[in-house]
């Protein structure tokens, strides 16, 4: 099986710069000059640029539901805990109260990652120091155990967005850490590394044509066309990007598979991924289109080094599929040229 593992580190970089706006702002350009072994090198060093610029704009607060005794009434009285603690006894009572607290989850998530990459011996010395002089400026926030959980919980407004692309960073080191550190089979570690590119992958190719063109670019939910008003435990089709153009559009679908195309023996013909053909037919055949628009669909891959790879323009029922691959680990700017190009097919 031929693995989707070699995807230069600058390459990476550049995916997250495009995802992410954020690496546009001048304390990130000096990493774009620089050079990494490995994809850790860069997460830590993006985080050891990107905490301070949270810290020196002011670790985030929220109000949070604080309950204690006290023989100060603030807040509610709750009398159950009152009682349950005989905390009248030393002429206390159980008090319930909102308090404005950098003790929120964002926070604890940094603070928790920043004691991890302080011990962890995948971090060098130096760097390991800096991380653990950034823990005074989080002495208000609570000590957590570094989960992946935690970042299931996680929720983003217009105060808090700033810490996005640092959270989301937080979170692919630990797993490139935690996986480097664990005794995990190479398959586990590689079916990691390919949902968290994944993502990645998305977010990319959305932004790209977002910043690079002047398609309209959006990443609507489809609605599905039934005969009635039923709907119930259909499945959502979330799109990953949709251009259009002059009554043109393209719904597009990334993915980023260690497989891109399949055969049922070993030597066999290499064969289309069923399950993503009918997902981007079922896009267009549910797409509401207008009066003389044409609709289309793409499925871009991330090229593997397989020999095989998807690069296949089909006409079914009426509808142009076209089923292409990206390589990732040429140039950027001839990463570039081929998105552009890909796009040009339906559009020109």
């Amino acid at each position: 099986m031929e693995r989707n593992n070699h995807i230069p580190i600058r390459n990476i970089y550049y995916m997250l710069s495009y995802a992410y706006q954020t690496l546009h702002i001048s304390d990130y350009k000096q990493i774009g000059t620089e050079k990494f072994e490995h994809v850790i090198e860069l997460y830590s060093e993006i985080l050891s640029l990107g905490i301070p610029v949270l810290v020196r704009g002011g670790l985030s607060k929220e109000y949070i539901s604080v309950e204690e005794t006290s023989n100060v009434i603030k807040g509610k009285i709750d009398i159950n805990s009152t009682i349950k603690k005989n905390a009248l006894v030393n002429k206390k009572v159980a008090v319930v109260y909102d308090e404005f607290s950098e003790n929120i989850l964002l926070n604890q998530i940094i603070k928790a990652t920043l004691v991890y990459l302080s011990r962890s011996n995948m971090i060098n010395q130096k760097k390991r120091r800096f991380f653990y002089g950034l823990l005074p400026y989080f002495t208000e926030v609570s000590d957590v155990e570094l989960d992946l959980k935690l970042w299931k919980k996680v929720r983003y407004n217009r105060q808090n967005i700033r810490y996005q692309f640092i959270v989301d960073v937080c979170r692919y080191l630990y797993e490139q850490l935690l996986f480097d550190e664990s005794s995990s089979s190479q398959m586990m570690k590689e079916v990691h590394d390919e949902q968290r590119l994944s993502s990645l992958y998305e977010k990319f190719i959305y932004a790209f044509f977002k910043r690079e063109t002047k398609y309209n670019v959006s990443r609507p939910q489809i609605q599905w066309s039934v005969d009635d008003a039923f709907t119930d435990a259909l499945p959502i089709m979330q799109t990953d990007l949709v251009l259009r153009k002059n009554k043109k559009t393209l719904i597009v679908d990334g993915k980023f598979y260690t497989e891109n195309m399949v055969a049922r023996f070993e030597g066999g013909a290499a064969k289309q991924k069923s399950g993503n053909l009918y997902q981007i037919f079922t896009y267009i055949n549910n797409w509401k289109k207008e009066p003389d628009e044409t609709v289309a669909g793409m499925l871009l891959y991330a090229k593997t080094t397989a020999l095989n790879q998807p690069n296949h323009t089909y006409r079914i029922k009426g509808n142009q599929i076209f089923v292409v691959s990206l390589d990732l680990q040429q140039n950027f700017n001839d990463i570039k040229e081929d998105l552009l190009a890909y796009a040009n097919q339906f559009f020109s």
